[in-house]
């Protein structure tokens, strides 16, 4: 990894203040299709210029920093309006450890305060299929649940491709697929792992 681009001061000290207590950077949100709110990296999630995703994107693969900060660079990249974000939650999507909330990332784009940024959709959904098997789980740090990593990425995965074209799903509502946080049954994952696997 090359060596990451100091950003201006502001940003620098709001990197610190997370870095300083990452368990404090993301708050729980006040709707099911919004589980998570930022309480820190406002600035970050906002700021203009070419070396800010790079930067956020190589403090989110530092595997020296605890998990927590991490993932929280992922919630931050993740609303950024940047080309450059699909690549770095594209990147994440590698690393076990950050798979299910880059997944989580990638399919909230455009929706409740997550921009509409430019996007490579083919290269999404081919990274996001890399991943639709994968057995491990995911402890969320600031919600306190465990989720399987293979429903983030299904739910994700669906929502790019498109849940309108759907198939009814017996427990399932696609209305906020991708938004809320899974809780998927057996037969509601063979058919999402199904209608992710098709071509389209």
């Amino acid at each position: 990894m090359t060596p990451s681009s100091r950003l201006p001061d502001d940003l620098e000290a709001e990197l610190a203040a997370i870095a300083a207590d990452p368990a404090d950077a993301i708050g729980s949100g006040e709707k099911v299709y919004a589980p998570y709110e930022l309480r820190r990296g406002d600035a970050l999630a906002h700021a203009y210029g070419p070396e800010v995703t790079p930067r956020l994107a190589a403090e989110a693969g530092d595997a020296g920093r605890p998990l927590t900060y991490r993932l929280a660079m992922l919630h931050i990249i993740a609303l950024r309006d940047d080309a450059a974000a699909d690549a770095a939650l594209i990147a994440a999507l590698d690393a076990p450890e950050l798979r299910g909330t880059a997944a989580y990332g990638l399919g909230r784009m455009g929706f409740k305060g997550y921009p509409t940024r430019p996007r490579d959709r083919a290269a999404v959904i081919a990274a996001l299929r890399r991943h639709t098997r994968d057995p491990a789980t995911f402890a969320d740090p600031w919600l306190e649940v465990t989720l399987r990593t293979q429903d983030l990425v299904l739910a994700a995965c669906a929502r790019v491709l498109g849940v309108e074209a759907l198939p009814p799903i017996d427990g399932l509502d696609p209305e906020f697929l991708g938004y809320e946080l899974p809780d998927l049954t057996d037969d509601a994952r063979a058919a999402l792992l199904a209608y992710c696997d098709a071509d389209r």
